[in-house]
């Protein structure tokens, strides 16, 4: 009896010993969390101190109180606006509600929008037109690249980005959009200004379109893809199947990456993988919060042994250049014109009142551990567009060049 005794009380005193040292742990974790919490509290209160003193002196000195209150939700979004904006970095934002649809649509080759389906740039007072999308309703209306638009319904444009030029454009389906237009043509004395009325229309183009030149007796394979969707691989291979049929054959390729600023990471490496042997090092993502991951091709290389140009220009980006350098390290392309020079991918935070942060989480860099972002590809071969003879006779010196350097390679 004294025995079993014995051992109860050894076992309790066991458990009294283990339960002492929880809470001595416990409280040592608790303490421990206090003073990180207490450091990042002082941290944040002199990081933002005069933010809340500004506050303070607006809440309590501020004449009209119902003006003040009803700006306060404003206040707070347009703050974040500008404390992130104030990130050298152009591609990470604070997206308010209002703003962060347009992104949510990117990048989805199904999805249309209501538009005139053009590709525009700001310049001074007005927007150009760098590229009319085929069967869109800007191309029925004769639109063309490099034409001038100065004024959207009653609305001049010099004061507003090109996205707020945009957004002036798109709207819902079947309406019409006024746009005035400045047209220059060397063959009149003054520029030619006209008004063009478009229905905007719900527009899916596919990312890819191609088509069989016949040049010195040879078929050269032209495909341009204006994104990198989810989509683009399968359709470029759709496109070298069709042209292989019709043509019989195909003796070199000519791959049309300008005004291509839009892409997935991942389809550009399924997209390189058919043009490189299994297990090629096609890119790296260096991250700073994760492990770098090395992209290798994992595809059918069947694409390998045809002579292949690049055309490229100061729109292509992201995506695009992935693919353009990745050829220009393996010395098997030219390329032409330097590259807008983004290589950083961002992830989107988003919040529950529907805006959302769009930040830098990566960057590429190529095999040869070359990252390009802010800079640009520097081409091979650099060929200037011809703006006075595309004008004449819409003439694209750029892929007439390519098309006399591909055949060089097949020779």
């Amino acid at each position: 009896m004294n025995n079993k005794n014995s051992h109860k009380i050894y076992i309790l005193d066991a458990i009294l010993f283990i339960f002492f040292w929880m809470i001595i742990w416990w409280g040592l974790m608790i303490w421990k969390q206090n003073a990180v919490l207490s450091t990042l509290l002082e941290k944040h209160e002199s990081k933002y101190t005069k933010f809340w003193a500004i506050d303070e002196i607006l809440e309590n000195e501020y004449y009209d109180e119902d003006v003040l209150s009803g700006s306060k939700a404003d206040m707070v979004e347009w703050a974040l606006v500008w404390y992130v904006g104030a990130i050298d970095d152009p591609h990470t934002v604070y997206l308010r509600e209002e703003d962060n649809t347009e992104l949510m649509n990117e990048l989805q080759d199904d999805a249309g929008f209501a538009g005139i389906w053009a590709v525009i740039e700001k310049q001074e007072n007005y927007v150009v037109i760098s590229e009319v999308l085929k069967k869109s309703p800007a191309a029925r209306a004769w639109l063309l690249p490099l034409d001038r638009i100065y004024m959207v319904e009653d609305q001049t444009l010099e004061d507003l980005t090109a996205q707020e030029v945009v957004q002036l454009i798109r709207w819902e389906k079947w309406t019409e959009v006024n746009l005035f237009i400045e047209r220059e043509w060397k063959k009149w004395e003054e520029n030619k200004r006209f008004l063009v009325t478009i229905v905007r229309e719900d527009v899916s183009i596919p990312s890819v379109t191609s088509e069989v030149i016949e040049k010195n007796g040879k078929n050269l394979l032209y495909i341009e893809v204006s994104i990198i969707s989810n989509k683009t691989t399968a359709l470029l291979l759709e496109e070298v199947r069709e042209a292989l049929e019709s043509s019989g054959k195909i003796d070199g390729i000519i791959l049309d990456l300008r005004w291509n600023s839009w892409g997935y990471l991942e389809e550009a490496v399924k997209l390189l993988g058919h043009f490189f042997p299994r297990d090629t090092l096609l890119v790296k993502s260096k991250y700073k919060a994760y492990e770098d991951i090395d992209h290798v091709s994992k595809w059918r290389w069947e694409l390998w042994n045809y002579p292949i140009v690049i055309l490229v220009d100061q729109l292509t980006a992201s995506a695009g250049e992935i693919i353009a350098l990745k050829f220009q390290e393996e010395w098997k392309t030219i390329i032409w014109m330097q590259t807008f020079g983004k290589w950083s991918i961002q992830a989107v935070e988003d919040f529950k009142d529907g805006s959302s942060l769009k930040y830098t989480v990566w960057k590429w860099y190529s095999p040869n551990d070359v990252n390009i972002d802010k800079e640009w590809i520097t081409p091979d071969i650099e060929v200037e567009r011809d703006y006075e003879k595309y004008k004449e006779d819409w003439t694209d010196n750029q892929l007439e060049a390519a098309k006399e350097e591909l055949l060089k390679l097949i020779e």
